[in-house]
């Protein structure tokens, strides 16, 4: 007598477990807390990227032989970020050197932060992922800036590239051309990061 069981072949995939997957089992709240974190931090970075940017000139500006430097990070009428210091004596590399000190500064410390994303494990992305975005925004949001500012008749403004661009006889269209390659080189520089760690 012959039996008409069917023996399944190994050939068919399992069907899917019923259930929720484990990501569902951890609930929306999971996903909230990360949401939550990364605002936080963007905003608390926001903070201190205008503080470190603006340390970043006065530091200079002590290197450049003015001791009493100093920032302020509200100022009137109505700005961020205001840096006091004494130029008298300086020459041309030291004050454009003092104008880009912010940009320098900031830089140095998103690179620090890429290089310590890399390293960090997973669990950490979502506070130095947001920190490198708000660093890395700097030379982008100055170039952008710029970009919109007719160039100064004095060479020491508030817009960092107008008055470098001021200090080294730059002309109007010049200076344009220059901050809108810069802007768009900033964000390719970005993208194609972005699309690095992705893939």
């Amino acid at each position: 007598m012959t039996s008409n069981t069917r023996i399944p072949s190994g050939r068919y995939a399992a069907s899917p477990p019923s259930g929720p997957t484990p990501a569902e089992r951890r609930g929306p709240g999971r996903r909230a807390r990360r949401i939550g974190v990364v605002v936080l931090t963007a905003l608390l970075g926001m903070f201190i990227a205008l503080n470190i940017h603006e340390l970043g000139h006065t530091a200079v500006a002590w290197l450049a032989g003015d001791h009493d430097a100093s920032y302020r990070l509200h100022c009137e009428p109505a700005g961020f970020g205001c840096n006091h210091f004494d130029a008298t004596g300086m020459g041309k590399p030291a004050k454009a050197a003092v104008t880009l000190g912010g940009v320098l500064v900031t830089q140095i410390v998103t690179w620090s932060l890429v290089l310590l994303r890399r390293r960090a494990g997973r669990r950490w992305r979502p506070v130095l992922t947001p920190l490198v975005a708000v660093f890395a925004a700097d030379p982008l949001l100055q170039f952008v800036q710029a970009a919109f500012t007719p160039l100064p008749e004095y060479d020491l403004t508030k817009v960092d590239f107008t008055a470098c661009a001021t200090l080294l006889g730059w002309s109007q269209s010049l200076s344009l051309t220059v901050f809108i390659c810069g802007a768009l080189a900033c964000a390719a520089v970005w993208v194609r990061l972005s699309y690095r760690v992705r893939s």
